[in-house]
C-alpha cells in the first residue's frame, strides 16, 4: 500500500499561527504535525507516500525533501487553483497504482492502518472511511452506517439540530485506484461532501470503520493545545519527545511539573514555574516569576518576569513583557508583543509582528477586534453591543460580498444603535446599501423582491438576520463563511475610498400592504369578521391596513385575553416575526396538522402542483392532494436547505409558509371563492392525531443517543432529524438548535397509535442515554 498526505490547506482557523506556516508545519513537542503522520504510515510497512502542497509550500519540501531521514519517499504535487480533497488526490493519479491511503498532514493519529486496510480487502471496497467517535461532531463531516459497515449516508458539519450520530470522518481513507476515474479532472471536488456521497447514490461499495485510538484533527487553537496536553498524557502510542531536552537548562531553583516539555536550548529561571502539560519550544526563555499552565511557548518565544501564560499559545520569536498576562486560547503570533502588564483575555488574537501597548487590556482581536464571537442561533447573528455588531457587518459584507444591500431594523432603542453600527460595518467594507427604515421580516422580503438586491438583513435588539437574494435564511454553508471570518477578523480594514451614500427605501410598508391585500381575490364575496393577535403593534397595524384595504372587518388586538371570538368570527394568531399565522374557529385554534393542511389546500387553489414541504409536516397532505392530481414531497434535509430551494423554485408557497398576513389573506380568499367556511373545512380533513414531547438532551449526548436509535431503525429516514416510518404513522426525532433538548413529533390517523409510538421514542432515547 502507498500514503497519500493531505498537505495543502491554508489552516484559516489556526490564524494568526499560519499566517507564516503551513498547517502540516504547526510544532507539537517541537516536531513538525507532519512527522507524526510520516512515522504512523512508517509504522505499517508504507515506504512510499506522495504529498500534496498549496499554501507555502516550499516550507515543506525545505524541510522533508525526500523523506530519505524519515525512511519514506516522497513526492510532491503542487495545487495551483485548490482542487479539494479529491481533486489534489486526482493530481497523483500516475503515483497512486495500488491500494492508497489518504491522509492529512496536519491530523495527529495512531489509528491502525493495517486493520483498515485488511477490512477493506475483505469487503471488496472501493473506498473505505476510517471513522472515530467523538462527543461533539458539529465540526466534522458524520457518517451513518448499517450493522455490516456499508454506509447509509452522510452529514457534512452539521448543526446542532442536524445530529444524528458521532461517528465522525477521519478525513483517513483507504481507496483502490479504481476510485481516481470517478474524480473529475482538474476540478475541484471533495471526498467527504461530493465524490462519497454521490457513490453511495449510485450504489458502490463505500464502506466505513469505526477504530479505537488517537485522533486529533488540529482544526483550531483549542485542539491544538488539547492535542499537545493529551500527547504529553502518553494518549498517543507514537514514539514522540518529552520532558527536559538535551541542551536545555532549568535553574535548580525554578519549578517545574510533569509531564511537560523543555527544547533543546531552552532558559528556565530561577524562580520560574512551569506547570503541568506545558510545552517550551526549542530556545524559548522563561524569566524569574513567570509562569505557565497548559501553554505552549514556541521556538524563541519569551516569557518576561512575572508574565503568567494560561493556557495559550505564544508564537515564535514572540515576547510577554513583565507582568503580562495572556489567557485561555488566546494567541500572540510570530513576533509579535504583550506590553507591560497588559492582559490578552480569553480567545483573543494578536497578529504576527503587532504590539500591544503597556497596560492594555485587550478584548479583542488587534487586526479589527474580535472577542470569542458568538455563531448563528437559528438564522440569527447574536449582537452584544454595537462595536461587536459592527464588526459582525463587516463578516457579513466580507464574506457575501453583496453590490447592493438592505438593511432594516424593528423598531426598539436597542436596535436602531445596533442597526447603525451595523450600517457603519457594511459602509467600511464598501457596500451599497439601502436603508430599508423600521420592518417586520418578511416585510423586509418583500422589499427585497421589489429592490432586486443581492441580499437584505434585519437588526433586531438581539440580533442580525440575514437573508439572500431569494428571501431565505443563509444556507447551513453561508454561515459558517460569515462566521469563520468573524472569528478570525480576517477581512479587509475600513473602506479608504470613496464611500457610497446610504440611499433610502422610501416607505416599504406602502408596496407591502399593496401586495397583501392583493392576495385577496373574493371581491364581492361575504367574509365573517376577523379577529387579529399580535405582541408587536407594527405587525398589527399592518395587518389592519392589509384587511381594511381588502374589504375584510377586522379588529386587531395584542392582549391575548381580548381574543374571545364571537360565534361568527375568525381568529388568527401572528407569531413575533409575522412569519406565521395559525387560525381559530368556534371550535378552537387550529392544531398543527390543520394549519398545514389549510397552507397545502391554499396553494393547491392557487394552482401549486408541486409541494415541497419540510420533513415534518403531515403527511395526511397527500391525501388533499388526490383531487388537484398534485404531488407532495417532502424535504429530509435541515432547515435553510429546504427554505432555500423553496424561495427560488417556489416562490409562492415560500411566501405562504413565511409570510403570516398573506396566508391568512390568501386562504380567507380560497375560502371564500370556494364557498367554505372555516369550520366546514375543518370538518372535511383527513382525520390526523399528532402527539409532541421534549426530553432534556445535552450536546455531548445528542450524536451518540442519535447515531445508537438510526443504527437499530432499520425503516427510518435520515436528515433534518430522524423520521421513524411505522405503517399506521410515523414519528419524528430532531435536537433543538437553541436549547438542550430533543423533539419527537408522532402522527398518525389513529390517536392511541400515536400516543404510543411518541412514548416509545422518548422511552428508546432515555434508555440510550442511560446505556453506560
Amino acid at each position: 500500500m502507498k500514503a497519500i498526505i493531505m498537505a495543502g490547506g491554508e489552516g484559516s482557523r489556526l490564524r494568526p499561527l499560519t499566517c507564516d506556516c503551513p498547517k502540516p508545519m504547526m510544532r507539537l513537542l517541537d516536531r513538525p504535525v507532519m512527522e507524526y503522520a510520516l512515522a504512523l504510515i512508517r509504522r505499517h510497512g508504507i515506504q512510499e507516500a506522495a504529498v500534496t502542497l498549496g499554501y507555502l509550500p516550499d516550507a515543506i519540501v525545505d524541510h522533508f525533501g525526500n523523506g530519505e531521514n524519515w525512511g519514506i519517499s516522497l513526492r510532491y504535487f503542487t495545487e495551483r487553483v485548490p482542487l479539494g480533497t479529491a481533486g489534489g488526490v486526482k493530481q497523483a493519479a500516475e503515483f497512486l497504482d495500488e491500494t492508497f491511503c489518504v491522509l492529512s498532514g496536519d491530523g495527529v493519529t495512531d489509528l491502525d492502518l493495517t486493520q483498515a486496510l485488511e477490512f477493506h480487502q475483505k469487503n471488496r471496497a472501493l473506498a473505505t472511511m476510517i471513522l472515530k467517535r467523538v462527543e461533539n461532531p458539529l465540526e466534522y463531516g458524520v457518517v451513518v452506517t448499517g450493522a455490516d459497515g456499508r454506509v447509509r449516508s452522510f452529514l457534512e458539519k452539521p448543526g446542532m439540530g442536524d445530529v444524528i450520530s458521532d461517528t465522525v470522518n477521519t478525513g483517513i481513507y483507504i481507496l483502490d485506484p479504481e476510485i481516481l476515474r470517478r474524480i473529475p479532472e482538474g476540478k475541484p471536488c471533495d471526498f467527504g461532501s461530493e465524490l462519497f456521497p454521490q457513490l453511495v447514490r449510485e450504489g458502490a461499495r463505500v464502506f466505513a470503520l469505526p477504530l479505537e485510538g488517537y485522533w486529533c484533527d488540529i482544526g483550531d487553537t483549542g485542539a491544538y493545545l488539547r492535542c499537545s496536553q493529551e500527547v504529553l498524557c502518553g494518549e498517543l502510542s507514537l514514539e514522540f519527545p518529552s520532558g527536559v531536552q538535551k541542551g536545555a537548562f532549568v535553574h535548580e531553583d525554578a519549578h517545574v511539573e510533569s509531564p511537560c516539555y523543555i527544547g533543546a536550548g531552552a532558559r528556565i529561571d530561577a524562580g520560574a514555574t512551569v506547570g503541568q502539560y506545558s510545552v517550551i519550544g526549542q530556545g524559548a526563555r522563561v524569566h524569574r516569576g513567570a509562569s505557565l499552565k497548559r501553554a505552549i511557548l514556541l521556538p524563541g518565544a519569551v516569557l518576561e518576569a512575572d508574565a503568567q501564560a494560561r493556557m495559550c499559545v505564544i508564537g515564535s520569536g514572540a515576547k510577554m513583557a513583565s507582568g503580562a498576562q495572556a489567557y485561555e486560547e488566546s494567541v500572540l503570533g510570530t513576533g509579535a508583543e504583550l506590553g507591560e502588564r497588559s492582559v490578552l483575555l480569553p480567545g483573543v488574537k494578536v497578529w504576527p509582528h503587532k504590539r500591544v501597548e503597556d497596560g492594555e487590556r485587550l478584548e479583542a482581536n488587534l487586526v479589527w477586534g474580535s472577542r470569542a464571537e458568538r455563531g448563528f442561533v437559528g438564522g440569527e447573528l447574536p449582537l452584544t453591543d454595537p462595536a461587536q455588531a459592527s464588526r459582525a457587518a463587516q463578516a457579513l459584507a466580507a464574506a457575501l460580498k453583496p453590490g447592493e444591500y438592505l438593511l432594516a431594523r424593528t423598531r426598539s432603542a436597542v436596535s436602531s444603535a445596533l442597526f447603525h453600527a451595523c450600517l457603519a460595518g457594511m459602509m467600511a467594507q464598501g457596500v451599497q446599501l439601502i436603508d430599508a427604515g423600521v420592518c417586520t421580516l418578511p416585510q423586509l422580503r418583500h422589499a427585497l423582491t421589489t429592490y432586486g438586491a443581492d441580499g437584505a438583513a434585519l437588526v433586531s435588539g438581539s440580533g442580525l438576520t440575514p437573508i439572500s437574494q431569494s428571501g431565505a435564511p443563509l444556507t447551513r454553508n453561508r454561515q459558517r463563511a460569515v462566521q469563520t471570518l468573524l472569528m478570525r477578523q480576517d477581512f479587509s480594514g475600513p473602506f479608504s475610498g470613496i464611500t457610497r451614500p446610504v440611499f433610502s427605501a422610501g416607505r416599504t410598508e406602502l408596496a407591502y400592504i399593496s401586495s397583501l391585500a392583493s392576495a385577496f381575490h373574493a371581491e364581492g364575496t361575504r367574509i365573517p369578521p376577523t379577529a387579529v393577535y399580535a405582541d408587536d403593534p407594527q405587525l398589527l397595524t399592518l395587518a389592519e391596513r392589509a384587511f381594511q384595504r381588502a374589504g375584510i372587518r377586522v379588529r386587531c388586538e395584542w392582549e391575548p385575553e381580548m381574543m374571545d371570538l364571537s360565534e361568527e368570527e375568525i381568529g388568527i394568531w401572528l407569531s413575533d416575526t409575522g412569519e406565521f399565522a395559525r387560525f381559530s374557529g368556534a371550535d378552537g385554534a387550529f392544531s398543527d396538522p390543520e394549519n398545514q393542511l389549510l397552507l397545502a389546500w391554499t396553494a393547491l387553489e392557487l394552482g401549486e402542483k408541486h409541494l415541497l414541504l419540510p420533513v415534518w409536516a403531515t403527511r395526511a397532505i397527500e391525501e388533499i392532494c388526490k383531487p388537484y392530481a398534485a404531488e407532495a414531497v417532502f424535504e429530509s434535509v435541515e432547515q435553510t436547505r429546504w427554505m432555500d430551494r423553496l424561495s427560488r423554485e417556489f416562490p409562492l408557497q415560500f411566501r405562504l409558509q413565511f409570510d403570516g398576513i398573506y396566508f391568512a389573506l390568501s386562504a380567507l380568499s380560497a375560502l371564500a371563492q370556494a364557498g367554505r367556511t372555516i369550520e366546514d373545512f375543518r370538518r372535511s380533513l383527513p382525520r390526523v392525531h399528532r402527539k409532541s414531547v421534549e426530553i432534556d438532551m445535552a450536546l455531548r449526548e445528542r450524536a451518540s443517543v442519535l447515531r445508537s436509535l438510526s443504527e437499530t431503525e432499520d425503516a427510518a429516514e435520515l436528515g433534518g432529524g430522524i423520521r421513524l416510518l411505522r405503517e399506521n404513522g410515523w414519528a419524528w426525532i430532531c435536537p433543538d438548535e437553541k436549547r438542550p433538548v430533543c423533539r419527537i413529533v408522532s402522527e398518525s390517523a389513529d390517536a392511541e397509535f400515536a400516543e404510543e409510538l411518541c412514548d416509545f421514542c422518548k422511552k428508546s432515547l432515555v434508555n440510550l442515554m442511560n446505556k453506560p
